[in-house]
């Protein structure tokens, strides 16, 4: 991590929190009183730290806008996978991939059975790449458009697929996320997994059992098989549909897992989808570069088809991205003013006992990734803050990158305002607020690492003088 802002001075207590405070009164006032999205009001919030960190804390513009461009850096990665995203599934709905994957799949999975299916494919996609956007971006897309065709709840679908998808990036030692609080908490990384597996084997299942009671319900008589074949048929009528349209996506998946890296797999994705178009569905070049850039749109009639086919492309990524783009300005500015540092210091000033200090690194790992909205920052900061003062209460660190996962990387994918939350609802229409209730396993696990901390259970113990920081 970089500490060149260590000799910037220390904001006090009421400087450091009165952004965070801004943040949440203004967002939630905005959505809750006028329904708007959370752009604008997140860009106020966004001025009212500047303003914070200009005329109150006294520091120049120049470090404003170097903390804002530091946060901004924090995501590139993720920015490029999303443009990339978009042109994909653009392409890859004119090349017939997810119409053929949406074919299958109404012919194959019990509608009973559905929303289980989801968390498992979803799941084994996540452990075998390291990456829940991935398999948000791929089998997700897939897996929701054919929910969308059985009449499932979208918020159910949902739920099963960022369930399914945070729980298989968690448990692989390809995930990012999981390299970064392992290695930042000086925990071995298989250690780290095998602690995680505590807690999210229990919770994985409670949300198989959970899907299969809310499964249950699309049994028989309650789906509509009628309009399954029109849905079908509406699909043939357009597209050449055969086991050998799926190969762009079983290729990206093959090299995703032999680790070439996602911005490459996908790209090569994102082109063979439209040779496919090109070579299979009778597309021209114009078109499949349309439909890469501002996504497919289909016309069949039946409006469900119509509706959940149209769309990918480019554009349909930069509601997502400007929302990322100025996220992170908020959290670069209150990281390199020293404000997140101050509103740390606070919180871990609370814990006096090794049960109230596990509790409190619980909320305020929430905390961080509700306001700095970085996996990498929020592991980063907790691991590093509280790996000493675990230690020294007689705690091992792997509790510690336990914590950051579980109530760091797991719900930001329901935070309406963070790069993850943002990103699923720019892909499935879906806001974090419907899908939240039906994402069992983040619910599951969360609460479960937090009763392990009130009563103390499977708190892994530390015999030995604290170890040093890890580079």
């Amino acid at each position: 991590m970089n500490y060149d802002n260590k000799n910037f001075p220390k904001p006090t207590p009421a400087q450091a929190f009165t952004p965070l405070i801004a943040l949440v009164v203004i967002v939630m006032t905005t959505y809750l009183g006028f329904g708007v999205d959370a752009h604008i009001p997140l860009f106020f919030s966004v001025a009212v730290a500047a303003l914070v960190a200009i005329f109150w804390m006294g520091h120049k513009w120049s470090t404003v806008q170097e903390g804002m461009l530091k946060g901004i850096n924090f995501a590139l990665d993720a920015v490029l996978i999303l443009t990339i995203v978009g042109i994909l599934i653009g392409a890859w709905i004119e090349g017939g991939i997810v119409p053929t994957v949406v074919y299958y799949g109404l012919q194959l999975i019990s509608p009973q059975l559905f929303l289980v299916a989801t968390l498992i494919v979803c799941s084994l996609v996540s452990v075998f790449t390291g990456s829940s956007w991935n398999s948000l971006g791929t089998v997700g897309l897939a897996m929701f458009v054919i929910g969308e065709g059985m009449g499932v709840p979208s918020g159910m679908t949902v739920g099963a697929i960022v369930s399914g998808a945070y729980f298989g990036d968690k448990l692989s030692p390809l995930s990012d996320t999981t390299v970064v609080a392992s290695g930042t908490g000086g925990v071995n990384i298989y250690d780290h997994i095998k602690h995680m597996l505590k807690v999210s084997g229990p919770a994985y299942l409670i949300a198989l059992v959970l899907f299969g009671i809310l499964g249950s319900q699309f049994a028989g008589a309650n789906m509509d098989y009628d309009q399954i074949a029109e849905i079908n048929s509406a699909i043939t009528s357009t597209f050449t549909v055969n086991p050998l349209m799926l190969v762009p996506m079983i290729l990206v998946l093959a090299m995703i897992i032999k680790r070439v890296p996602p911005i490459a797999a996908l790209s090569v994705g994102a082109i063979i989808g439209g040779v496919w178009a090109l070579l299979f569905q009778g597309a021209d070049l114009g078109s499949v570069i349309t439909s890469m850039h501002y996504g497919f749109t289909m016309d069949t009639g039946m409006a469900i088809v119509d509706g959940v086919l149209s769309r990918g492309g480019l554009q349909s990524m930069m509601w997502t991205i400007s929302m990322i783009l100025i996220t992170l300005m908020f959290g670069g500015i209150i990281e390199h003013t020293r404000m997140t540092e101050v509103m740390l210091e606070n919180l871990l000033s609370l814990a006096k006992t090794p049960k109230a200090l596990a509790i409190t690194a619980h909320f305020t790992t929430l905390f961080l990734i509700m306001t700095v909205l970085s996996h990498y920052l929020t592991h980063t900061l907790i691991c590093r803050t509280f790996k000493h003062a675990f230690e020294e209460n007689g705690l091992h660190a792997k509790n510690v990158t336990r914590i950051s996962e579980n109530w760091g990387t797991l719900p930001s994918s329901l935070i309406p305002w963070g790069p993850c939350g943002v990103f699923v609802y720019g892909l499935y229409g879906v806001h974090p607020f419907t899908y939240a209730p039906y994402a069992f396993f983040i619910l599951a696990a969360m609460a479960i690492s937090l009763i392990f901390a009130i009563v103390g259970f499977d708190m892994a113990k530390y015999e030995g003088k604290p170890t040093e920081d890890v580079a």
